[in-house]
């Protein structure tokens, strides 16, 4: 709120200022009755009438003024925390995003945040004004008679009380209510991804039913917390109301003992009356307020959880090499996915990283990249700890290609480019064509400008695997990291692709992580992962004539190849 501290000052003094119109108005109203008890003949109504007229249109400018303030500066926090809320996603630890569904993080990025505006907004609005009404006038009914002033706020230790009560309970059902609310998105995301799953297996009555479910309790949690906070606010009306009997009691039989004029007693009432809408609100206040501090703590959970990435350094010049010493490496505490791995790729080498599903060759391309962090002193690039470099520049350095090839639902030029400096048009084109996607692209009705599905849906798995290659290639980077690529392209297919990046830029060093070991035999060197560390490294050739874990699994492919021919 800070950075429009100017506009809830501007809004607070209108909140004053409207207040102490409306509490002029009670006293106008005093001042007439005794002037008319005065003289019934000579009091000049029209004047009081008039004024009461002008207070009553400075109130309403004034209220009007104060909510242009506040809440337009409540709707300028909402755009900050909206835009906060999704900077901390991109630095968001990527064991947490296992932790938080899609769903619950699109509750909280929503209609969390929309609940911290209300707090900022309305719930400040309502706060301020109502702590005005009371002091403003309390002091005027103090000044017209103290003892019946007193008199008349004898309920109020029990409105606190309930309040105290109410509010703690308000808590606790808001944080139900939300925290279900991400459940029931969550049902939302993953079925709609799911859809095709879903349909392919007749499990509509059942996703029905499961919806329906989470629904049903979402249902149930908001009257729950709508009947508490319907019981609340009769009850404030009620001891309210006592207060006004009180008034009525006491200060009725003042006027007739000639302790208290009728004038003063009417406008004694007349702040009474002024009191109820802020005693009746107070609830709604109340609830507005402990429901927008969930929701602030529930979005600032996720703030706090994401991670600044350490590093200043820039990424080495020229061709780089990459070097893993000793790496051991486990997500979250769990087992160790490699242990002690140690081997080199020297600069402008394609060395493939082979073994079975399992063994961690994916784990080694996002430890390079820093998609996930790895220990320090372990993971470098020509000769620099890669966790000392700035992320930018070192992922300015590296193409990553992921094994799962995840494309934007615009054009496959888009998807290519990213939008990135110095990657136009015609270098896509020439990417796209190392990546052998090019003459698919140009079969299409729309070529380039051809919009893919959400996450690439509409392209086959091969394709959306071509296409994230030739944004990496687009890049020109100096590494390029390629985990699985070629697992749904066919044997020919791979072939030219490989060839294609074997005549890539000199000097452009590959790590290959690979189970298809066609492609693994044209590399520099070949790496052996079992269970996490390394047991054999040489060239395909070598491995072969020794005999061991490599030309076993050779040895597998080529049977399985043979199998499938036949």
């Amino acid at each position: 709120m800070s950075p429009y501290l100017s506009r809830y000052v501007v809004g607070i003094a209108c909140l004053g200022a409207a207040t102490a119109f409306s509490l002029a108005i009670p006293w106008t109203v005093k001042d007439a009755i005794e002037a008319l008890q005065a003289d019934p003949a000579g009091a000049a109504l029209t004047g009081y009438a008039l004024t009461i007229l002008a207070l009553a249109a400075a109130n309403g400018l004034a209220r009007l003024g104060s909510r242009f303030a506040i809440v337009g500066a409540a709707q300028r926090v909402e755009a900050d925390i909206r835009t906060a809320f999704y900077a901390s996603l991109e630095t968001f630890p990527p064991r947490l995003f296992a932790a938080y569904r899609t769903g619950d993080l699109m509750a909280r990025g929503s209609s969390d945040v929309a609940a911290t505006r209300t707090l900022v907004g309305f719930g400040a609005l309502s706060l301020v004004a109502t702590s005005f009404a009371f002091v403003g006038a309390l002091a005027a009914m103090v000044a017209i008679d103290p003892w019946l002033a007193l008199a008349s706020v004898t309920p109020y230790p029990v409105m606190v009380v309930l309040a105290q009560r109410f509010t703690r309970a308000v808590h606790e059902g808001t944080e139900a209510v939300q925290g279900q609310l991400g459940v029931l998105s969550g049902r939302v995301q993953e079925y709609v991804s799911g859809m095709a799953v879903v349909r392919a297996y007749t499990m509509e009555a059942r996703a029905r039913a499961d919806f329906a479910a989470a629904n049903a309790e979402y249902l149930r949690r908001s009257l729950a917390l709508t009947r508490l906070q319907a019981r609340f606010t009769p009850l404030l009306g009620l001891i309210a109301g006592v207060g006004t009997l009180i008034v009525l009691w006491i200060g009725g039989g003042a006027v007739v003992e000639g302790r208290l004029s009728l004038g003063a007693l009417v406008a004694f009432n007349g702040y009474l009356a002024y009191l109820a809408w802020p005693t009746m609100a107070l609830g709604w206040t109340l609830s507005m307020i402990r429901s927008g501090l969930t929701s602030m703590g529930r979005i600032q959970e996720i703030v706090e959880a994401q991670v600044v990435p350490g590093g200043d350094g820039a990424a080495p010049d020229g061709p780089p090499s990459i070097r893993f010493a000793g790496l051991t490496f486990a997500y979250d505490g769990g087992r160790a996915v490699l242990e002690d791995v140690d081997f080199e790729v020297v600069a402008g080498e394609t060395v493939a990283v082979v073994g079975r599903t399992g063994s961690g060759k994916s784990t080694l391309g996002l430890l390079l990249a820093r998609l996930q962090e790895p220990p320090p002193g372990t993971v470098f690039l020509s000769g620099r700890d890669v966790t000392g470099m700035r992320l930018d520049a070192l992922r300015r350095a590296l193409g990553h290609v992921p094994q799962e090839g995840f494309l934007f639902s615009r054009s496959i030029e888009e998807n290519v480019t990213l939008g990135r400096e110095g990657v136009e048009a015609d270098r896509a084109r020439a990417a796209a064509d190392a990546a052998g996607i090019a003459d698919e692209i140009a079969r299409f009705p729309r070529g380039w400008d051809t919009v893919v599905g959400e996450r690439g849906l509409t392209l086959s798995g091969g394709q959306r695997q071509r296409v994230a290659l030739a944004r990496a290639l687009a890049g020109d980077p100096s590494v390029l990291v390629l985990d699985d690529v070629f697992a749904s392209v066919d044997a020919a297919k791979e072939e030219a692709i490989v060839a294609n990046l074997r005549r890539s830029p000199e000097g452009r060093t590959v790590l290959l992580m690979t189970h298809r070991l066609r492609a693994a035999q044209t590399a520099d060197r070949v790496v052996v992962l079992e269970r996490g560390r390394v047991v054999e490294q040489g060239t395909h050739d070598a491995l072969l004539r020794a005999g061991g874990t490599y030309a076993r699994l050779w040895r597998i492919q080529q049977l399985e190849e043979e199998i499938a021919g036949a």
